[in-house]
């Protein structure tokens, strides 16, 4: 699997919530915006830049053999993000992600925990890794797109009409009764706690005067 059916299915994906989404090439640049020197660490050629609505994104390649190969692959990568935030907006570079498409695994390496490893590793930027199932490839993007920032699971779920916004109503009153307050005495209580909130002095007596009254 490559680096370009993930990208195309992120386009496809964010232009699906109605993102703008284009190809970014001075993302991959090898030199810093403004200068002419070109970066000494040569990245992989298949890296692809991309912005996703307000996310800049690098899609490159990552084999998982061992750890510390792993940590190897990521150097160049971080490298290049820092020379393609030179090219971001100054508020997009908080939201700047590299997505890691796997290529090749070994068989006898733990590459569960060299995944963990790799999105736990918050150097320069937020990372994510997609695991490509041949056999059920829509399922595993799925998968993957679920833990990043296009994952927007309340689109699935029915809209629920007339629901009440404040499961609080009538709490004050209950807890009033709880501790000995008769229910109209309690009633009487909040609304008076309302019409003074602005005037404790005044609130006193009259919360008194509630309390005696007859029920």
């Amino acid at each position: 699997m490559t680096p370009k059916i993930l990208s195309d299915k992120l386009m496809q994906s964010a232009k699906s919530l109605g993102w703008p989404s284009t190809v970014e090439p001075d993302f991959t640049s090898a030199t810093f915006r403004g200068r002419q020197d070109a970066s000494a660490t040569s990245l992989p050629e298949a890296t692809i830049g991309l912005r996703l609505g307000a996310y800049p994104v690098l899609v490159a390649p990552i084999a998982l053999n061992t750890s510390e190969q792993m940590q190897g692959s990521l150097r160049p990568l971080h490298n290049q993000m820092v020379i393609a935030r030179s090219y971001m907006r100054a508020e997009e570079v908080i939201n700047a992600h590299i997505m890691l498409c796997v290529t090749a695994t070994d068989s006898q390496a733990d590459w569960r925990g060299i995944i963990d490893l790799a999105e736990r590793d918050e150097t320069v930027c937020r990372k994510v890794v997609w695991m490509p199932d041949t056999d059920e490839l829509d399922e595993s993007y799925d998968l993957f797109l679920a833990r990043t920032f296009l994952a927007q699971p309340w689109r699935s779920l029915q809209a629920v009409l007339n629901a009440p916004l404040d499961h609080n109503q009538g709490l004050a009153e209950r807890i009033l009764v709880r501790h000995g307050l008769p229910e109209p005495a309690a009633k009487r209580w909040v609304v008076l706690a309302e019409t003074y909130k602005d005037d404790p002095d005044g609130l006193i007596p009259q919360l008194v005067v509630a309390r005696e009254q007859p029920e």
